[in-house]
């Protein structure tokens, strides 16, 4: 397994594991700093952190199946690269540095991303 195929396969996994956790339980959304009070919003939850990762995880696959891993990856490193860039942007416009979750998302986004573009630089 060539480094792109074995991060294109741990995104998948990623994804996979995410998406399970917000389709299962969306009160995990409290844990981002997310509320949610009535049934529609843990209905959106369990859409767009849950189903939406998962179609991601089913994506990547897909790509990955037809020999596309590149892609793949590509794909991955545009998306989680958005990502990280609106969470910096969005932590210092509203102001959610000292937020716990914020403090762990940063770096561990931050990392993920530049695994991503090494691993990337390389294939």
């Amino acid at each position: 397994m060539s480094g792109v195929e074995l991060a294109v396969a741990a995104a998948m996994g990623y994804f996979v594991v995410f998406g399970f956790g917000f389709l299962v339980r969306p009160e995990l959304a409290d844990r981002f700093g997310l509320r949610w009070v009535r049934p529609a919003g843990r209905t959106e939850v369990r859409c767009y952190y849950g189903a939406v990762s998962w179609g991601l995880a089913g994506f990547l696959g897909y790509l990955w199946n037809r020999g596309l891993e590149v892609e793949a990856l590509t794909g991955v490193l545009i998306l989680a690269g958005a990502v990280l860039a609106t969470r910096v942007v969005g932590t210092v416009v509203d102001g959610a540095g000292d937020d716990p979750y914020t403090r762990v998302a940063l770096p561990t986004e931050t990392a993920f991303v530049v695994a991503l573009a090494l691993v990337l630089a390389t294939a």
